[in-house]
């Protein structure tokens, strides 16, 4: 018997009990749906990761004030450690020949007041290279410059959330804002940067010279800093100058070989890998979980082809009675599974990805629909019915032709 034979079969098959083949298939289009979506969901929300992360910088280092240990700690209890001083930020960028841009940065809790409306953000004092590091652009206004700096200058610049906030519709270019009873005067607004990778708003905050928060909203003569950014020329850098950064500190802080650092230091390259094993290991999770639907249905499809092989023994006792081997028989049932899988498969597939386009536009997200996962799931319908449909197979192979006939 030939292969086409035998898929004609089995298809003729399936046309006489069609309910039963297609409740049959059940398991397995569900089974493949979720594949399907979780595949492309995953993928998407990691390409979405990766543009947050990207739109933190490029080629960035970031150099946090405490050690590994006392960040964890530490966590959620303020923002950062005053650790870094004004000499460390100096030391780096005159002895590392490889950093590009650098920018010191303090962070606090403020009130910003505009006649009727107040909001409560944050505020991050630093320098006019921060604007740089981060490829942002204000879309109103401009940076701040070295002078505003230096003259420790009552300017602001606002996110998007803040500026929407306190001025409405209103164009806030040249306003004053009120914070701690100080007047400053709002000299740009940012473009939009969406939500970082844990759903914090990029865009409810404010921006300030370092020198102007230091001395007006924090009070303090002390000029330490809780964060240092900077970014390379290219990404080859970084790794070197990470290795640079981290040798300045340890000098500057009179560290000792067995001492651990006191202050902590990642590369936009740490983020990246850290999301990607983050990602893998989910859609890894999340994946057996949808496989377990496929073993749900290729167990289904063992039981009704069983079923099928006890409706049908008279018809195999005649085909081996007109010279039908053994192998011929398992063949047929083999490929009879087979064929119910991949008609579930290929409607998996459907629904799979008319699933992730929805589940996409809920989320706003954009849904990457890959091959591999299009493939993954045709061959997995293949294997399911290949082991599923075995043991049936099996079985009706070694019917005796005698006893097949003459089966009441």
């Amino acid at each position: 018997m030939t292969y086409k034979f035998l898929l004609i079969t089995a298809l003729r098959s399936f046309a006489r009990h069609k309910m039963r083949s297609f409740l049959t298939t059940i398991g397995i289009i569900i089974g493949i749906v979720s594949i399907i979506s979780v595949m492309s969901i995953g993928e998407g929300a990691t390409s979405k990761v990766k543009n947050q992360i990207n739109k933190l910088g490029t080629n960035f280092i970031v150099i946090f004030g405490g050690s590994p240990k006392r960040m964890v700690a530490m966590r959620g209890q303020g923002f950062g450690n005053l650790t870094l001083k004004p000499e460390d930020f100096e030391a780096v960028v005159e002895e590392c020949e490889d950093i590009k841009n650098a920018a010191p940065i303090i962070v606090t809790s403020v009130t910003a007041v505009y006649e009727s409306s107040n909001w409560k953000t944050m505020i991050a004092g630093t320098n006019e290279k921060l604007l740089s590091i981060r490829n942002i652009t204000p879309i109103l206004g401009t940076n701040f410059t070295k002078q505003d700096i230096k003259s420790k200058n009552k300017v602001l610049i606002l996110g998007k959330t803040v500026a929407e906030e306190l001025f409405a519709e209103k164009n806030p270019i040249g306003k004053i804002v009120r914070i701690q009873n100080f007047p400053f005067k709002v000299i740009g607004v940012l473009e939009e940067q969406g939500k970082t990778p844990d759903g914090r708003d990029q865009d409810d905050t404010i921006l300030a010279p370092i020198t102007t928060v230091h001395r007006k909203i924090l009070g303090s003569k002390n000029q330490n800093f809780s964060i240092m950014v900077l970014n390379t020329e290219n990404k080859d850098l970084m790794k070197q100058a990470s290795t640079d950064v981290i040798a300045i500190l340890r000098q500057k802080h009179k560290l000792r070989e067995t001492e651990e650092d006191d202050f902590t230091l990642f590369t936009q390259d740490d983020v990246s890998q850290a999301a990607d094993e983050v990602s893998k290991i989910l859609n890894l999770l999340l994946v057996m979980i949808a496989s377990i639907s496929l073993i749900v249905g290729g167990i289904g499809i063992m039981n009704i082809m069983l079923v099928t092989v006890a409706e049908r023994t008279k018809e195999i006792g005649l085909r081996m009675a007109i010279g039908a081997t053994a192998q011929n028989i398992q063949n047929q049932f083999i490929l009879e599974a087979i064929t119910i899988c991949l008609l579930g498969g290929f409607l998996g597939i459907f629904f799979g990805v008319a699933t992730s386009i929805v589940v996409g536009k809920v989320l706003c997200w954009t849904i990457s629909i890959s091959i591999k996962s299009i493939f993954l799931s045709l061959l997995s319908s293949t294997a399911i019915g290949l082991f599923f449909g075995f043991y049936p197979a099996y079985k009706a192979s070694q019917l005796n032709p005698i006893e097949a006939l003459f089966d009441r």
